[in-house]
Protein backbone atom coordinates (compact mmCIF):
# COMPACT_ATOMS: atom_id res chain seq x y z
CA UNK A 1 0.00 0.00 0.00
CA UNK A 2 2.66 2.78 1.14
CA UNK A 3 4.47 1.49 -2.08
CA UNK A 4 1.54 2.43 -4.35
CA UNK A 5 0.87 5.99 -2.05
CA UNK A 6 4.39 6.87 -2.30
CA UNK A 7 4.30 7.31 -6.41
CA UNK A 8 1.20 9.22 -6.24
CA UNK A 9 3.06 11.50 -4.03
CA UNK A 10 5.99 12.27 -6.05
CA UNK A 11 3.61 13.25 -8.99
CA UNK A 12 1.68 15.60 -6.90
CA UNK A 13 4.67 17.25 -5.75
CA UNK A 14 5.69 16.87 -9.36
CA UNK A 15 2.78 18.72 -10.42
CA UNK A 16 2.72 21.13 -8.11
CA UNK A 17 6.25 22.13 -8.64
CA UNK A 18 5.00 21.96 -12.36
CA UNK A 19 2.47 24.77 -11.97
CA UNK A 20 4.25 26.58 -9.95
CA UNK A 21 6.74 27.41 -12.71
CA UNK A 22 3.96 27.55 -14.69
CA UNK A 23 2.93 30.62 -12.96
CA UNK A 24 6.52 32.36 -12.68
CA UNK A 25 6.55 31.61 -16.63
CA UNK A 26 3.07 33.43 -17.00
CA UNK A 27 3.82 36.50 -14.83
CA UNK A 28 7.07 37.13 -16.91
CA UNK A 29 5.26 36.47 -19.85
CA UNK A 30 3.01 39.27 -18.97
CA UNK A 31 5.17 41.58 -17.66
CA UNK A 32 7.19 41.51 -20.95
CA UNK A 33 3.71 42.02 -22.90
CA UNK A 34 2.51 44.68 -21.34
CA UNK A 35 5.79 46.38 -20.98
CA UNK A 36 6.15 45.87 -25.10
CA UNK A 37 2.13 46.81 -25.33
CA UNK A 38 2.81 50.23 -23.88
CA UNK A 39 5.87 50.52 -26.29
CA UNK A 40 3.76 49.85 -29.17
CA UNK A 41 1.09 52.33 -28.22
CA UNK A 42 3.44 55.00 -27.70
CA UNK A 43 4.90 54.61 -30.98
CA UNK A 44 1.54 55.49 -32.97
CA UNK A 45 1.15 59.38 -30.99
CA UNK A 46 5.02 59.78 -30.44
CA UNK A 47 5.25 63.03 -32.44
CA UNK A 48 2.44 64.11 -29.88
CA UNK A 49 4.08 62.29 -26.55
CA UNK A 50 7.49 64.05 -27.84
CA UNK A 51 5.75 67.58 -28.16
CA UNK A 52 4.02 67.18 -25.26
CA UNK A 53 6.58 66.07 -22.55
CA UNK A 54 9.70 67.45 -21.66
CA UNK A 55 13.49 65.50 -22.50
CA UNK A 56 14.04 64.14 -18.55
CA UNK A 57 10.60 62.96 -18.20
CA UNK A 58 10.75 61.03 -21.49
CA UNK A 59 14.12 59.31 -21.40
CA UNK A 60 12.71 58.30 -17.59
CA UNK A 61 9.36 56.43 -19.48
CA UNK A 62 11.30 55.23 -22.13
CA UNK A 63 14.44 53.95 -20.38
CA UNK A 64 11.59 52.57 -17.31
CA UNK A 65 9.93 50.91 -20.44
CA UNK A 66 12.80 49.32 -21.40
CA UNK A 67 13.95 48.16 -18.32
CA UNK A 68 11.57 46.38 -17.64
CA UNK A 69 11.45 44.64 -21.09
CA UNK A 70 14.55 43.71 -20.92
CA UNK A 71 14.91 41.95 -17.77
CA UNK A 72 11.35 40.05 -18.03
CA UNK A 73 12.29 39.16 -21.85
CA UNK A 74 16.14 38.22 -20.92
CA UNK A 75 14.47 35.64 -17.95
CA UNK A 76 11.41 34.38 -21.12
CA UNK A 77 14.15 34.25 -23.24
CA UNK A 78 16.20 31.76 -20.92
CA UNK A 79 13.23 30.08 -19.88
CA UNK A 80 11.26 29.21 -23.01
CA UNK A 81 14.14 28.12 -24.88
CA UNK A 82 15.47 26.05 -22.24
CA UNK A 83 12.08 24.66 -22.04
CA UNK A 84 11.83 23.27 -25.79
CA UNK A 85 15.03 22.24 -25.89
CA UNK A 86 14.52 20.05 -22.88
CA UNK A 87 11.43 18.30 -23.98
CA UNK A 88 12.16 18.63 -27.49
CA UNK A 89 15.47 16.48 -27.33
CA UNK A 90 18.61 15.94 -28.90
CA UNK A 91 16.26 14.09 -32.40
CA UNK A 92 14.26 17.04 -33.23
CA UNK A 93 17.20 18.58 -35.32
CA UNK A 94 14.81 21.69 -36.60
CA UNK A 95 13.64 22.92 -32.86
CA UNK A 96 16.45 22.11 -31.36
CA UNK A 97 18.83 24.45 -34.28
CA UNK A 98 16.20 27.16 -33.77
CA UNK A 99 16.62 27.06 -30.00
CA UNK A 100 20.25 27.01 -29.74
CA UNK A 101 20.35 29.98 -32.03
CA UNK A 102 17.72 32.26 -30.69
CA UNK A 103 19.13 33.49 -27.66
CA UNK A 104 21.89 35.00 -29.95
CA UNK A 105 19.98 36.36 -31.85
CA UNK A 106 17.42 38.04 -28.99
CA UNK A 107 20.49 38.47 -26.56
CA UNK A 108 22.33 40.53 -29.41
CA UNK A 109 19.31 42.60 -30.18
CA UNK A 110 18.79 43.53 -26.67
CA UNK A 111 22.53 44.46 -26.06
CA UNK A 112 21.94 46.51 -29.33
CA UNK A 113 18.72 48.57 -27.11
CA UNK A 114 20.60 48.47 -23.81
CA UNK A 115 23.01 50.75 -26.08
CA UNK A 116 20.86 52.98 -27.42
CA UNK A 117 19.48 53.46 -23.75
CA UNK A 118 22.95 54.13 -22.38
CA UNK A 119 23.78 56.39 -25.18
CA UNK A 120 20.50 58.48 -24.65
CA UNK A 121 21.14 58.60 -20.94
CA UNK A 122 24.68 59.90 -20.98
CA UNK A 123 25.09 61.54 -24.43
CA UNK A 124 21.64 63.05 -24.77
CA UNK A 125 21.66 61.24 -28.70
CA UNK A 126 21.80 57.69 -29.96
CA UNK A 127 23.21 56.16 -32.87
CA UNK A 128 21.08 55.15 -35.87
CA UNK A 129 22.64 52.54 -36.98
CA UNK A 130 22.36 50.69 -33.48
CA UNK A 131 18.12 51.14 -34.29
CA UNK A 132 18.38 49.61 -37.92
CA UNK A 133 20.54 47.26 -36.85
CA UNK A 134 17.97 45.58 -33.95
CA UNK A 135 15.19 46.15 -36.56
CA UNK A 136 17.17 43.99 -39.65
CA UNK A 137 18.13 41.40 -37.00
CA UNK A 138 14.12 41.02 -35.81
CA UNK A 139 12.68 41.72 -38.96
CA UNK A 140 14.73 39.59 -40.84
CA UNK A 141 14.72 36.48 -38.11
CA UNK A 142 10.66 37.17 -37.87
CA UNK A 143 10.23 36.30 -41.51
CA UNK A 144 12.59 33.25 -41.73
CA UNK A 145 11.19 31.84 -38.78
CA UNK A 146 7.22 32.32 -40.23
CA UNK A 147 8.38 30.77 -43.78
CA UNK A 148 9.56 27.57 -41.82
CA UNK A 149 6.09 27.68 -39.99
CA UNK A 150 4.72 28.18 -43.33
CA UNK A 151 5.95 25.28 -44.83
CA UNK A 152 4.95 22.91 -41.73
CA UNK A 153 1.15 24.50 -42.62
CA UNK A 154 1.08 23.31 -45.89
CA UNK A 155 2.96 19.60 -44.44
CA UNK A 156 -0.83 19.58 -42.78
CA UNK A 157 -2.69 20.96 -45.28
CA UNK A 158 -1.70 18.18 -47.41
CA UNK A 159 -2.23 15.42 -45.25
CA UNK A 160 -5.82 16.24 -44.00
CA UNK A 161 -7.52 18.96 -45.42
CA UNK A 162 -8.89 20.93 -42.70
CA UNK A 163 -10.03 24.46 -42.94
CA UNK A 164 -8.94 26.02 -39.88
CA UNK A 165 -5.04 24.95 -41.08
CA UNK A 166 -5.94 26.38 -44.32
CA UNK A 167 -6.70 29.57 -41.78
CA UNK A 168 -2.99 29.52 -40.24
CA UNK A 169 -1.33 28.41 -43.85
CA UNK A 170 -2.85 31.93 -45.40
CA UNK A 171 -2.28 33.74 -41.98
CA UNK A 172 1.27 32.43 -41.77
CA UNK A 173 2.17 33.18 -45.95
CA UNK A 174 0.71 36.78 -45.46
CA UNK A 175 2.67 37.48 -42.38
CA UNK A 176 5.70 36.56 -44.38
CA UNK A 177 4.63 38.72 -47.74
CA UNK A 178 3.56 41.78 -45.63
CA UNK A 179 6.96 41.87 -43.61
CA UNK A 180 9.17 40.37 -45.26
CA UNK A 181 8.38 42.81 -48.49
CA UNK A 182 8.89 46.11 -46.22
CA UNK A 183 11.88 45.32 -44.26
CA UNK A 184 14.48 47.02 -47.20
CA UNK A 185 12.11 49.94 -47.80
CA UNK A 186 11.59 51.09 -43.95
CA UNK A 187 15.45 50.38 -43.46
CA UNK A 188 16.20 52.57 -46.28
CA UNK A 189 13.93 55.01 -45.47
CA UNK A 190 15.57 55.17 -41.90
CA UNK A 191 19.10 55.41 -43.03
CA UNK A 192 17.83 58.17 -45.90
CA UNK A 193 16.16 60.63 -44.12
CA UNK A 194 17.71 60.35 -40.47
CA UNK A 195 20.74 61.71 -39.53
CA UNK A 196 23.75 59.28 -38.06
CA UNK A 197 23.01 60.88 -34.37
CA UNK A 198 19.55 61.66 -33.29
CA UNK A 199 19.02 64.27 -30.41
CA UNK A 200 16.15 66.34 -28.99
CA UNK A 201 16.55 68.53 -32.48
CA UNK A 202 16.44 65.69 -34.94
CA UNK A 203 13.15 65.77 -36.80
CA UNK A 204 11.07 62.63 -36.39
CA UNK A 205 10.38 60.05 -39.27
CA UNK A 206 8.18 57.33 -40.01
CA UNK A 207 8.09 55.39 -43.28
CA UNK A 208 4.29 56.38 -42.86
CA UNK A 209 5.58 59.99 -43.11
CA UNK A 210 8.56 60.06 -45.54
CA UNK A 211 8.40 62.37 -48.29
CA UNK A 212 6.00 59.93 -51.50
CA UNK A 213 7.91 62.74 -53.98
CA UNK A 214 11.40 61.74 -52.57
CA UNK A 215 11.29 57.79 -52.11
CA UNK A 216 8.08 57.11 -54.36
CA UNK A 217 8.73 53.57 -55.01
CA UNK A 218 9.98 52.68 -51.49
CA UNK A 219 6.86 54.44 -49.59
CA UNK A 220 4.42 52.83 -52.47
CA UNK A 221 5.78 49.22 -51.61
CA UNK A 222 4.99 50.18 -47.85
CA UNK A 223 1.21 51.64 -48.81
CA UNK A 224 0.84 48.44 -50.43
CA UNK A 225 2.00 46.18 -47.69
CA UNK A 226 0.28 47.74 -44.96
CA UNK A 227 -3.42 47.64 -46.50
CA UNK A 228 -2.49 43.92 -46.96
CA UNK A 229 -2.93 44.33 -43.29
CA UNK A 230 -6.67 44.15 -44.04
CA UNK A 231 -7.31 41.27 -45.22
CA UNK A 232 -4.59 39.63 -43.17
CA UNK A 233 -6.80 41.27 -40.11
CA UNK A 234 -9.91 39.20 -41.71
CA UNK A 235 -7.99 35.45 -41.59
CA UNK A 236 -6.77 36.13 -38.00
CA UNK A 237 -10.49 36.66 -37.15
CA UNK A 238 -11.83 33.84 -38.88
CA UNK A 239 -9.22 31.41 -37.03
CA UNK A 240 -10.17 33.14 -33.98
CA UNK A 241 -14.03 31.97 -34.62
CA UNK A 242 -13.39 28.78 -35.59
CA UNK A 243 -11.44 27.46 -32.51
CA UNK A 244 -13.75 29.75 -29.94
CA UNK A 245 -16.94 28.48 -31.54
CA UNK A 246 -16.04 24.97 -30.17
CA UNK A 247 -15.72 25.89 -27.02
CA UNK A 248 -18.50 28.36 -26.99
CA UNK A 249 -20.54 26.60 -24.52
CA UNK A 250 -17.99 27.22 -21.99
CA UNK A 251 -17.84 31.19 -22.60
CA UNK A 252 -21.45 31.58 -23.61
CA UNK A 253 -22.42 32.11 -26.61
CA UNK A 254 -23.84 36.03 -26.07
CA UNK A 255 -20.06 36.32 -24.63
CA UNK A 256 -18.73 34.14 -27.65
CA UNK A 257 -20.49 37.05 -30.18
CA UNK A 258 -19.59 40.18 -28.06
CA UNK A 259 -15.81 39.25 -27.83
CA UNK A 260 -15.74 38.79 -31.41
CA UNK A 261 -17.59 41.37 -32.65
CA UNK A 262 -15.78 44.10 -31.01
CA UNK A 263 -12.56 44.03 -32.38
CA UNK A 264 -13.90 43.52 -36.25
CA UNK A 265 -16.24 46.19 -35.59
CA UNK A 266 -13.24 48.75 -34.02
CA UNK A 267 -10.91 47.90 -36.92
CA UNK A 268 -13.83 48.73 -39.90
CA UNK A 269 -14.77 51.79 -37.96
CA UNK A 270 -11.11 52.80 -38.60
CA UNK A 271 -10.27 51.83 -42.13
CA UNK A 272 -14.07 53.37 -43.12
CA UNK A 273 -12.46 56.52 -41.38
CA UNK A 274 -9.26 56.39 -43.33
CA UNK A 275 -10.96 56.33 -46.72
CA UNK A 276 -13.19 59.02 -45.70
CA UNK A 277 -10.43 61.40 -45.27
CA UNK A 278 -7.79 60.06 -47.41
CA UNK A 279 -7.81 62.38 -49.80
CA UNK A 280 -7.02 64.81 -47.26
CA UNK A 281 -4.28 63.14 -45.25
CA UNK A 282 -0.47 62.83 -45.45
CA UNK A 283 -0.30 59.24 -43.56
CA UNK A 284 -2.39 57.43 -41.56
CA UNK A 285 -0.75 59.46 -38.12
CA UNK A 286 -2.25 62.89 -38.94
CA UNK A 287 -3.27 64.15 -35.82
CA UNK A 288 -6.68 64.74 -37.68
CA UNK A 289 -7.20 60.82 -37.72
CA UNK A 290 -5.06 59.72 -35.03
CA UNK A 291 -8.12 58.62 -32.93
CA UNK A 292 -9.34 56.49 -36.26
CA UNK A 293 -6.00 55.01 -36.68
CA UNK A 294 -5.69 53.86 -32.91
CA UNK A 295 -9.15 52.51 -33.26
CA UNK A 296 -8.25 49.96 -36.11
CA UNK A 297 -4.60 49.15 -34.87
CA UNK A 298 -6.49 48.59 -31.44
CA UNK A 299 -8.68 46.12 -33.27
CA UNK A 300 -6.10 44.16 -34.60
CA UNK A 301 -4.52 43.93 -31.29
CA UNK A 302 -7.33 43.01 -29.41
CA UNK A 303 -7.56 40.63 -32.73
CA UNK A 304 -4.23 38.87 -31.49
CA UNK A 305 -4.86 38.73 -27.62
CA UNK A 306 -8.59 36.82 -28.65
CA UNK A 307 -6.20 34.31 -30.69
CA UNK A 308 -4.12 33.79 -27.40
CA UNK A 309 -7.39 33.93 -25.94
CA UNK A 310 -8.56 31.18 -28.04
CA UNK A 311 -5.21 28.73 -27.13
CA UNK A 312 -5.32 29.30 -23.09
CA UNK A 313 -9.21 28.19 -23.75
CA UNK A 314 -7.69 24.91 -25.91
CA UNK A 315 -5.04 24.67 -22.74
CA UNK A 316 -7.81 24.70 -19.62
CA UNK A 317 -9.52 22.08 -21.24
CA UNK A 318 -7.04 19.94 -22.47
CA UNK A 319 -5.70 20.32 -18.21
CA UNK A 320 -9.39 18.99 -17.19
CA UNK A 321 -9.23 16.48 -19.48
CA UNK A 322 -5.48 15.11 -19.07
CA UNK A 323 -3.02 16.37 -16.93
CA UNK A 324 -0.67 16.47 -19.51
CA UNK A 325 2.85 18.13 -21.28
CA UNK A 326 0.36 19.29 -24.41
CA UNK A 327 -0.90 22.13 -22.17
CA UNK A 328 2.58 23.84 -21.76
CA UNK A 329 3.02 23.61 -25.15
CA UNK A 330 -0.02 25.44 -25.55
CA UNK A 331 1.38 27.99 -23.45
CA UNK A 332 3.82 28.51 -25.42
CA UNK A 333 1.99 29.51 -28.14
CA UNK A 334 -0.43 31.70 -26.06
CA UNK A 335 2.86 33.67 -25.09
CA UNK A 336 4.20 33.69 -28.76
CA UNK A 337 0.86 34.78 -30.11
CA UNK A 338 0.73 37.57 -27.93
CA UNK A 339 4.27 39.11 -28.50
CA UNK A 340 4.03 38.44 -31.97
CA UNK A 341 0.89 41.00 -32.41
CA UNK A 342 2.26 43.39 -30.31
CA UNK A 343 5.78 43.43 -32.09
CA UNK A 344 3.88 43.27 -35.41
CA UNK A 345 1.93 46.66 -35.35
CA UNK A 346 4.17 48.81 -33.25
CA UNK A 347 5.28 51.90 -35.65
CA UNK A 348 9.10 52.26 -34.48
CA UNK A 349 9.53 55.79 -34.48
CA UNK A 350 12.80 56.21 -36.49
CA UNK A 351 14.64 59.58 -36.47
CA UNK A 352 12.85 60.40 -33.40
CA UNK A 353 13.76 61.30 -30.16
CA UNK A 354 12.78 59.28 -28.05
CA UNK A 355 12.64 55.86 -30.42
CA UNK A 356 9.20 54.43 -29.07
CA UNK A 357 8.19 51.10 -30.94
CA UNK A 358 11.74 50.08 -31.25
CA UNK A 359 12.00 48.13 -28.34
CA UNK A 360 8.21 46.44 -29.44
CA UNK A 361 9.49 45.34 -32.74
CA UNK A 362 12.79 44.06 -31.62
CA UNK A 363 11.07 41.49 -29.74
CA UNK A 364 8.95 40.18 -33.25
CA UNK A 365 11.48 37.11 -33.84
CA UNK A 366 10.89 35.70 -30.43
CA UNK A 367 7.15 36.31 -30.80
CA UNK A 368 7.67 33.88 -33.54
CA UNK A 369 9.71 31.83 -32.14
CA UNK A 370 7.54 30.97 -29.05
CA UNK A 371 4.38 30.42 -31.59
CA UNK A 372 6.40 28.38 -34.07
CA UNK A 373 7.65 25.67 -31.09
CA UNK A 374 4.27 25.61 -29.19
CA UNK A 375 2.30 24.65 -32.37
CA UNK A 376 5.03 22.43 -33.97
CA UNK A 377 5.45 20.98 -30.77
CA UNK A 378 1.79 20.28 -29.81
CA UNK A 379 1.14 18.70 -33.36
CA UNK A 380 4.03 16.21 -32.84
CA UNK A 381 2.18 15.28 -29.66
CA UNK A 382 -1.03 14.94 -30.28
CA UNK A 383 0.14 12.96 -33.81
CA UNK A 384 1.73 11.08 -31.26
CA UNK A 385 -0.80 9.93 -28.89
CA UNK A 386 -3.27 9.16 -31.73
CA UNK A 387 -0.74 6.63 -32.77
CA UNK A 388 0.02 5.51 -28.81
CA UNK A 389 -4.40 5.20 -28.79
CA UNK A 390 -4.34 2.94 -31.83
CA UNK A 391 -1.02 0.66 -30.54
CA UNK A 392 -3.51 0.53 -27.07
CA UNK A 393 -6.67 -0.80 -28.97
CA UNK A 394 -5.02 -3.12 -31.56
CA UNK A 395 -2.90 -4.92 -28.79
CA UNK A 396 -5.54 -5.30 -26.76
CA UNK A 397 -8.06 -6.75 -29.22
CA UNK A 398 -5.19 -8.69 -30.77
CA UNK A 399 -4.24 -10.03 -26.73
CA UNK A 400 -7.73 -11.36 -26.10
CA UNK A 401 -7.91 -13.25 -28.91
CA UNK A 402 -4.56 -15.12 -28.20
CA UNK A 403 -6.15 -15.40 -24.34
CA UNK A 404 -9.94 -16.22 -25.18
CA UNK A 405 -10.39 -19.46 -23.35
CA UNK A 406 -9.23 -17.82 -20.11
CA UNK A 407 -10.66 -16.75 -17.86
CA UNK A 408 -11.67 -12.83 -18.04
CA UNK A 409 -9.97 -11.46 -14.79
CA UNK A 410 -7.43 -13.41 -15.63
CA UNK A 411 -7.14 -11.77 -18.80
CA UNK A 412 -7.67 -8.49 -17.47
CA UNK A 413 -4.43 -8.82 -15.39
CA UNK A 414 -2.63 -10.26 -18.41
CA UNK A 415 -3.58 -7.10 -20.30
CA UNK A 416 -2.95 -4.92 -18.40
CA UNK A 417 0.86 -6.44 -17.50
CA UNK A 418 1.39 -6.33 -21.04
CA UNK A 419 0.31 -3.13 -21.80
CA UNK A 420 2.45 -1.28 -19.12
CA UNK A 421 5.41 -3.32 -21.03
CA UNK A 422 3.66 -2.14 -24.34
CA UNK A 423 3.79 1.95 -23.48
CA UNK A 424 6.98 1.89 -22.01
CA UNK A 425 8.25 1.02 -25.20
CA UNK A 426 5.99 3.46 -27.10
CA UNK A 427 7.76 6.32 -24.92
CA UNK A 428 10.86 4.94 -25.82
CA UNK A 429 10.05 5.05 -29.34
CA UNK A 430 8.70 8.17 -29.98
CA UNK A 431 11.46 10.45 -27.87
CA UNK A 432 13.86 8.64 -30.25
CA UNK A 433 11.69 9.26 -33.28
CA UNK A 434 10.33 12.82 -32.72
CA UNK A 435 12.24 14.29 -29.38
CA UNK A 436 8.65 15.04 -27.93
CA UNK A 437 7.31 13.38 -24.83
CA UNK A 438 4.10 11.67 -24.57
CA UNK A 439 1.17 13.76 -23.71
CA UNK A 440 -0.58 11.14 -22.40
CA UNK A 441 0.73 10.58 -18.69
CA UNK A 442 0.83 6.86 -17.54
CA UNK A 443 -2.54 6.75 -15.55
CA UNK A 444 -4.07 8.53 -18.74
CA UNK A 445 -3.01 5.67 -20.55
CA UNK A 446 -4.08 2.92 -17.86
CA UNK A 447 -7.29 4.41 -18.26
CA UNK A 448 -7.76 3.99 -21.56
CA UNK A 449 -6.67 0.58 -21.28
CA UNK A 450 -9.62 -0.48 -19.06
CA UNK A 451 -12.29 1.57 -21.23
CA UNK A 452 -10.89 -0.67 -23.85
CA UNK A 453 -10.99 -3.90 -22.16
CA UNK A 454 -14.15 -2.93 -21.06
CA UNK A 455 -15.38 -2.94 -24.38
CA UNK A 456 -13.70 -6.29 -24.99
CA UNK A 457 -15.76 -7.55 -21.62
CA UNK A 458 -18.82 -6.14 -23.67
CA UNK A 459 -18.69 -7.60 -26.66
CA UNK A 460 -17.51 -11.26 -25.54
CA UNK A 461 -20.62 -11.21 -22.58
CA UNK A 462 -23.28 -12.63 -25.63
CA UNK A 463 -20.51 -15.20 -26.73
CA UNK A 464 -19.71 -16.10 -23.13
CA UNK A 465 -23.33 -16.74 -22.63
CA UNK A 466 -23.73 -18.89 -24.97
CA UNK A 467 -20.22 -20.96 -24.37
CA UNK A 468 -22.45 -21.57 -20.42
Amino acid sequence: MAKDSDPHLLNQQEFSGSNHGLRLSSLITLILVAALLVDSLLSDVSSIVNRALPDPTRIVLFSTILGIAILSGSSAVLHNTRKVKAQVGPKNNVLLLISRIMPFIQYTIIGLLILITLQIIFTAQYTTLFLVASLALSWSTGVILMGIMSFKFLQWYRAKRNFLVLLYLIFSVMFCATLGSTIIPQLLITLQTSPLYVNSHSTEIKPFQANPQALSSLFAIISIANWLVLPLAFVVWAATAMMLNHYSKIIGRAKYWIILSIPMASLLAGTISWLIFLPSLNSIFDEQVIFYTMMAFGGLLVEGFLLSFAFIIVSKSIQIRIHSKLKDYLRISVAGVAILFVSFFANPSAGSYLPFGVLSASFLAFGVYLFFSGIYSSAISISSDLRLRQTIRQSLLDQSKLLDNIGMADINRELEKQTEDMIKKHYETMKKETGIESSISDVDAKNYVKEVIAEIQKSKGPKSSNKK
